[in-house]
C-alpha cells in the first residue's frame, strides 16, 4: 500500500483500502471514520489524479472528495463522539512563544529546522495554536496515538522551534538504562510552555451514509 502527494499536483494511491482514501480525502483519524460495509477495510483501490501543479494538497484532498462521490457514490455526514483526545492545554507556568506577523495559510507550517545531530529539529512559522494541534501527529507520530485539540486560549499566530531528542536503543546484550530521549510532550512543555492533557472530548466523525462497492468506470 502507498499514497504520496507528488510534485506537480499528483495525487498517487496504490493497493490502498477505500476507508484509507476517505480517511486522505477529509484529512482525519482512521477512528474518526465510521460506519459503512466492512469490505471499505479489506477491497483494495489504485487511484492516480492530477490537477493543476500549484494545487495545494488541501485543494487535491477536496477533489478526491468529488472523485469519490462522482465514482464510488459515497454520501457521508458529520456527527460528534465523546473519544480519547489529547487537549494542548498551558503549561503552569504559561506559554513561551514569542507573536509573529499575520501570514497567509499556506505560510503557516513547519519543516525541518537546524541543530545538533542525534536530534530531531522542527521549525514552525506563523503558526496557530489549532493548526499546531493538527500537526502534532506529523512532528511525532510515535508519541501522538489520538487527536488532538486545542484548548490553549491563545489567540495569533507565532514562530517557534522545538528540538526532540531521538531516544537511544539498546541492541541485544547492551544496558537498557540508556537516557530515553526528549519526547514530544516535554519539549513542548519545558520549550513551548504548552502540555498535552489526555481527555475524552467530543470529537468530529465522518458518518459513511452510502458507498458503491464496484466505481464507475473511467
Amino acid at each position: 500500500m502507498a499514497v504520496d502527494f507528488q510534485p506537480g499536483g499528483r495525487l498517487s494511491a496504490h493497493n490502498v483500502p477505500l476507508k484509507v482514501l476517505i480517511q486522505l480525502a477529509y484529512h482525519v483519524r482512521p477512528e474518526t471514520v465510521t460506519g459503512g460495509p466492512g469490505w471499505l477495510e479489506s477491497d483494495r483501490f489504485d487511484v492516480v489524479a492530477k490537477a493543476p501543479p500549484t494545487t495545494p494538497p488541501d485543494d487535491i484532498r477536496g477533489m478526491l472528495r468529488s472523485l469519490l462521490a462522482d465514482r464510488c457514490k459515497l454520501a457521508v455526514h458529520t456527527d460528534q463522539k465523546i473519544m480519547p483526545a489529547y487537549a494542548l492545554v498551558l503549561a503552569k507556568d504559561g506559554p513561551r512563544l514569542r507573536p509573529s506577523e499575520a501570514a497567509l495559510l499556506t505560510d503557516q507550517r513547519c519543516g525541518p529546522g537546524e541543530g545538533p545531530a542525534g536530534q530531531k529539529h522542527v521549525a514552525c512559522r506563523h503558526m496557530g495554536m489549532a493548526l499546531l494541534a493538527n500537526t502534532l501527529q506529523e512532528i511525532a507520530p510515535r508519541d501522538i496515538d489520538r487527536p488532538v485539540v486545542d484548548q490553549t486560549g491563545l489567540a495569533g499566530v507565532c514562530n517557534f522551534k522545538l528540538d526532540l531528542t531521538l531516544a537511544a536503543r539498546a541492541g541485544a546484550g547492551e544496558p537498557t538504562d540508556a537516557p530515553a530521549g526528549t519526547s514530544l510532550s516535554d519539549a513542548l512543555e519545558s520549550q513551548l510552555g504548552l502540555r498535552l492533557e489526555s481527555k475524552k472530548l467530543p470529537l468530529p466523525v465522518i458518518v459513511i451514509d452510502r458507498v458503491d462497492r464496484v466505481p464507475v468506470a473511467n
